[in-house]
């Protein structure tokens, strides 16, 4: 199928298509995966996520069809909830940074699809930067020109961030920087390999505190080639699942697992925890 800004997340392209989403949904939870892929399971969306979706609406464009969508934004007089007030000051944030607006200033919600170990993908990259606009923000910045490189350009995803703070991995049982903690890594290396060039993977970062603060950050490429390999590996399993030519594994920790679960012993209390 072709893909298109309106049909980017429709349930045909989830099931055409693996999206970094997807595959962290996958890492998460199979099941639960598989679930929402398949329209039986939708998880509430949380107010965070809503503000940084608004905050990448007004970037692209495409606000009015978001406020659309979203009229519980509003308060009854039809003024923005407070939430998307705060959005509104960190619009005004980025817009007054130089090298955040540089960062921001390429093509807009470009999609790409490829293969990854025979799998099909697809990307939607927030601001493409072409050779032209890198050259022009080494120069004004000399401190960004080492995490530009010099290719063809490089791929910027934009984030709304609590903070910038390090977050708590169960995986790896410690502190880490929240661009591992959120899966950023993975993304970053499906984008560079269905971009196909190889291009940097820069972070454009806002947060919500008040007043908000900014950061620009770039992945390495011996971290998303880690990732990658990652992601090579385990996708066709992912894949199978879709295709129902393998069964999907339960974490029977997240929300959907929870839900479904069926009584089929009883245990003894003490051994509750360790289950």
């Amino acid at each position: 199928m072709e893909l298109t800004r309106e049909n980017y997340f429709s349930q045909e392209a989830q099931m055409a298509y693996m999206g970094s989403s997807q595959f962290k949904d996958f890492l998460s939870c199979e099941a639960a995966a598989l679930a929402k892929i398949q329209g039986r399971y939708k998880p509430p969306a949380s107010r965070s996520m809503l503000v940084g979706s608004y905050v990448d609406a007004w970037y692209s464009g495409e606000l009015p069809d978001f406020t659309e969508r979203h009229p519980d934004m509003f308060k009854k007089d039809r003024t923005l909830k407070a939430d998307f007030l705060a959005a509104n000051a960190i619009i005004d944030r980025m817009q007054a940074d130089q090298l955040y607006s540089l960062l921001m200033s390429g093509k807009k919600q470009v999609i790409r699809t490829g293969k990854i170990a025979g799998v099909p993908f697809k990307i939607k990259i927030d601001s493409l930067l072409d050779a032209a606009a890198c050259r022009q923000i080494a120069e004004e910045f000399p401190g960004a020109a080492p995490a530009l490189g010099f290719g063809d350009g490089a791929i910027v995803d934009q984030k709304v961030m609590r903070d910038l703070g390090d977050v708590w991995s169960d995986e790896e049982r410690r502190m880490v920087p929240f661009a591992q903690a959120w899966g950023y890594d993975i993304q970053g290396a499906i984008y560079q390999a269905v971009e196909g060039h190889m291009m940097p993977f820069i972070l454009a970062v806002g947060t919500r505190e008040e007043p908000a603060d900014l950061a620009a950050l770039y992945i390495p490429d011996d971290a998303l080639r880690a990732k990658l390999y990652e992601v090579e590996d385990l996708a066709p399993r992912f894949q199978a699942i879709k295709e129902g030519r393998e069964e999907p594994r339960r974490c029977e920790r997240c929300p959907w697992c929870r839900a479904t679960r069926t009584l089929r012993t009883i245990v003894d209390f003490r051994e509750l925890g360790r289950q």
